[in-house]
């Protein structure tokens, strides 16, 4: 009998989905995971299960990685009778809530474009007997909808397997109970706070402002949001430290940061909040609910400006080039780029990823990453520095160069192989030669090209006013010996144009890859900074780096001259069946 009741259940249910408003619902949810925004590059189309798969890994990876961590310490603590464990997993706790905030704030804005209906939607919906309203509102139904699911989906390992961890401390179930329940209370909450503060920026900008000049500086805006959740997931390893330590009023700068907002919320709920996070706890259920009614109003402003008016909107014309542009291509034509293949090329890429949001979301979180390491290595650098020229000589400042170009060249590559508008590569498939062999080159150039003179800019002339021009043109040698040489390692056998392939297929060296880049950065910008403040006080030390440079630039120029010549042809398409046919060729 319950049997049959719970199937009556569904079929009514099933029949309610059926209806065009939920359809609706169900289009604009699926929509957000897979169409709209910058679905049409091939390869970038993710399915909703994998998506969510995704979303679950970091959640899962960290909190596995915590049970190998509070192993042993745990034992210990059961021992201790004046340790408070809740008071001791507060900066995992912190980890977590910042995690949950960094990932569900990626997901907002990658997917920016597709929260909201564009030209496409209106071309298929419109004509059908619906109402704006009603699709309004299905719209609407669907963006809480999919806060859930994420909320629900980036938290829930982490909502499992911390408290167990936290919980084998103690020996009463109704410990593990009430940590469970408030942990999953402060993550999921700021999962909520995160999503709709994003929904609410764009919400705002498309409320005030012109359609075309939101399209404008729409990638400029997110690309803000996302340096801001890289610095947010770098204070993990300052702020816990540093809230247990203020002492008096707080800061004002303190209150911007919602992470800390909802630890204190947890806390609070626990009874071991002391002023400080008692004080925060207060603003974060008043800032949820604040951004939830932001996003709303601004989303009904926002669609009526928006798609209502879409077949107002007329597509213009682009505008003429700048002559300055144009003397920028010149004179970039005459000093590095030769070869037609090289000048077409470079101005393609370039454009590329100036114009592809995919690309520069990418490239954004990159530089964001070394904006906030080579902010850090910059306050380490005075920390127990006396004056600036010794804060410019430590191996901190001297590694700010090394760490920006190493995430950008690497960045660099990895983009590269994302494609775009992958249909349309057909133009280069029957214009380039596929024998010819200047992929690597112009790849090659752009990163060079892209990276080199902003760095020396601003390295060069500060090391000059600062220790002098001896050590400055040192300093600004190796720097760009060090990325030529990284730019050789990381385009070892490329033989593609930039974006016009398809994206590569797994293989088993790929996390010998992962970690291959982390033990080359240790070394590119760790060791090698520890190593020139030392030679910088004695300049002839400075030729012990020549035969490591000799033997850096030789490997990759002897496996791209072993290569066989199916291993040399352009590819448009990766395919497991190439790598085994030039395995037998080679043979």
């Amino acid at each position: 009998m319950i049997t049959q009741a719970i199937d009556a259940i569904f079929r009514r249910w099933e029949e309610h989905r059926q209806r065009p408003f939920w359809r609706m619902v169900d289009l604009f949810v699926a929509r957000i995971f897979r169409g709209g925004g910058d679905s049409d590059a091939e390869g970038l189309d993710l399915g909703v299960g994998l998506v969510l798969t995704l979303l679950a890994m970091p959640g899962g990876f960290v909190s596995l990685l915590l049970l190998n961590k509070y192993g042993t310490f745990l034992q210990w603590l059961r021992g201790a009778t004046n340790v408070d464990p809740l008071l001791v997993v507060l900066p995992d706790e912190y980890f977590f809530i910042v995690l949950s905030m960094t990932v569900t704030g990626a997901v907002a804005v990658w997917r920016w474009d597709a929260i909201f209906p564009d030209r496409r939607d209106y071309m298929n919906l419109a004509p059908l007997p619906i109402s704006t309203r009603s699709i309004f509102f299905a719209n609407l139904v669907a963006v809480p909808f999919l806060v859930a699911l994420i909320a629900f989906d980036v938290n829930a390992v982490s909502c499992i397997l911390f408290p167990v961890v936290v919980g084998a401390t103690q020996s009463k179930f109704l410990f593990f109970v009430k940590f469970a329940l408030v942990h999953a209370a402060g993550v999921v909450l700021a999962s909520v706070f995160t999503f709709f503060a994003v929904f609410s920026v764009l919400g705002v900008l498309m409320a005030l402002l012109p359609p075309r000049t939101f399209g404008r500086i729409s990638a400029y805006v997110r690309g803000i949001v996302v340096v801001y959740l890289v610095a947010l997931l770098c204070t993990t390893f300052a702020v816990p430290d540093l809230l247990r330590r203020i002492r008096g009023p707080l800061p004002a700068w303190i209150f911007l940061m919602p992470s800390a907002w909802f630890l204190g919320l947890c806390q609070s709920l626990r009874g071991r909040a002391g002023p400080v996070l008692l004080a925060l706890s207060r603003l974060a259920v008043p800032g949820v609910a604040a951004v939830v009614g932001l996003a709303l109003c601004a989303y009904a402003v926002g669609y009526r400006r928006h798609f209502v008016r879409i077949p107002e909107i007329t597509d213009t014309i682009a505008p003429p080039r700048s002559p300055r542009v144009s003397r920028f291509w010149n004179l970039l034509d005459r000093m590095a780029l030769h070869t037609p293949f090289q000048k077409g090329g470079f101005r393609f890429v370039c454009k590329t990823l100036f114009r592809s949001e995919a690309h520069r979301l990418v490239l954004t979180a990159v530089a964001g990453l070394g904006l906030v390491l080579a902010s850090q290595a910059l306050l380490g650098a005075f920390e127990d520095a006396k004056s600036w020229r010794e804060a410019a000589l430590s191996p901190d400042a001297l590694s700010i160069p090394f760490i920006l170009a190493f995430l950008i060249i690497v960045g660099l590559r990895i983009v590269f192989e994302i494609p775009a508008e992958l249909r349309s590569n057909w133009i280069f498939q029957l214009m380039l030669d596929p024998d010819g062999q200047e992929c690597e080159g112009l790849a090659r150039r752009v990163i060079l090209i892209l990276v080199l003179p902003w760095l020396l800019v601003i390295s060069f002339p500060g090391y000059v006013y600062l220790e002098g021009w001896a050590v400055a043109s040192l300093h600004s040698l190796l720097v760009v010996t060090w990325d030529m040489l990284l730019t050789n390692a990381v385009l070892i056998r490329f033989r593609k144009v930039p974006f016009t392939c398809t994206l590569p297929v797994f293989k088993q060296h790929s996390f010998v890859t992962l970690l291959s880049c982390g033990f080359g950065f240790l070394l590119y910008a760790v060791s090698t900074p520890e190593f020139e403040s030392s030679a910088l006080t004695q300049p002839l030390r400075m030729i012990a780096l020549v035969p490591i440079a000799a033997v850096a630039w030789y490997i990759p120029h002897h496996l791209g001259k072993s290569a066989i010549d199916l291993e040399k042809r352009l590819i448009f398409e990766e395919s497991p069946t190439q790598t085994i046919e030039a395995l037998r060729l080679g043979d």
